[in-house]
């Protein structure tokens, strides 16, 4: 290998080991509601790989649900990518049934700036997905919907980087995929 491709060999496996690196830190904050009404801060800002879990059991009460997450998205942040899921029983049966879920993502003015698309029901659990473009900034997850028995509500959003970072490793590590190959 020559003095050149050796440099640019070692320029784009330490470009793929850092990209690698900003994800090594990421953590799941799970918010846990017990009410059917409540609001919670995450207090620690949301960075690249960071899993934002709300996990509700509401096994009290029924009726109206209505909770507010409020939270901060950090630096180097550009998008998200989110799921939900909530129990929906047949009316005739005794399980969780929880109906008419709306998940919102408002950012630091109120607006409504993402709601989450139903994908469908699938062994008695509804399912929807939301996502898109987030700059870094402060937002609340607004989850809404009718408790008619006990209620189970998870959603899950992970923070992602921008495109071009994910881009470039993809490239780095082809390039990485040819120069072994053709070594070979």
């Amino acid at each position: 290998m020559r003095r050149n491709e050796r440099r640019a060999a070692s320029w784009l496996a330490a470009l793929v080991l850092g990209l690698l690196a900003q994800n090594a830190n990421a953590v799941t904050l799970p918010v846990f509601f017990g009410q059917l009404v409540d609001t919670q801060t995450v207090a620690t800002p949301l960075g690249i790989g960071d899993d934002l879990f709300v996990d509700t059991l509401v096994t009290t009460e029924t009726g109206s649900l209505s909770q507010t997450v409020n939270f901060t998205v950090g630096a180097g942040v550009t998008g998200f990518v989110g799921t939900a899921a909530w129990l929906v029983w047949p009316p005739e049966s005794t399980g969780p049934r929880l109906v008419g879920v709306n998940i919102d993502i408002l950012d630091a003015s109120d607006a409504v700036i993402f709601s989450d698309t139903f994908a469908g029901v699938l062994a008695n659990f509804a399912h929807s997905t939301l996502g898109g473009a987030l700059a870094p900034g402060d937002y609340r997850l607004v989850a809404s919907g009718n408790a008619i028995r006990t209620a189970s509500l998870d959603v899950s959003l992970v923070f992602v980087p921008e495109p071009g970072a994910a881009g470039l490793l993809g490239l780095g590590l082809g390039a990485l995929a040819l120069r072994r190959r053709a070594r070979r």
